[in-house]
């Protein structure tokens, strides 16, 4: 049983509820630059040349990247589908999703964060950092794979023909 003799409490050391300026300020710890908007509920930025926004929820945080791509989105080429499933199926921390809904397909990477019990400054910080970091690798393996997808339908297009 811990007495208030025991008790070895660090001022700053307890959990409190993450707010999205405590994430935009442990973000900036972590040379993430992000602004939040009005809402009191989400923030935008950008790292690593790509475009961020963080949502807040009652009980997560939601790190989101988008990028359009030059593939209309009513074409039958499956290279992005394929590229997030293999992504979706090998990488821990996020999750890559392709969008159809616009004009062009959307690659998107996510990561969430459960938030409900608060966090420290420390425990904010490392979430957010890794959210992040997360996020952005999804994002180059999603380039990296289905750039050798398209190479290797390329090729099998290319032996196919010369049979």
């Amino acid at each position: 049983m811990t007495t208030p003799e025991t008790a070895h409490t660090i001022p700053g050391d307890a959990p409190s509820i993450v707010t999205i300026d405590r994430i935009v300020d442990a973000a900036s710890q972590s040379g993430i630059g992000l602004a939040a908007d009005g809402s009191g509920r989400a923030a935008h930025g950008s790292h690593e040349e790509l475009e961020l926004m963080v949502v807040l929820l009652d009980s997560v945080f939601i790190v989101r990247a988008d990028s359009v791509t030059d593939t209309a989105a009513d074409s039958p080429d499956a290279t992005y589908y394929l590229a997030a499933n293999e992504v979706n199926s090998t990488l821990n921390g996020a999750r890559a999703i392709v969008g159809n809904r616009t004009e062009n397909i959307v690659i998107r990477t996510e990561a969430e964060q459960s938030v409900a019990a608060g966090m420290t400054d420390e425990q904010l910080r490392s979430a957010v950092s890794t959210s992040v970091n997360s996020v952005v690798s999804a994002h180059n393996a999603m380039a990296a794979l289905s750039e050798q997808i398209a190479q290797a339908q390329a090729e099998a297009t290319e032996d196919n023909g010369e049979s």
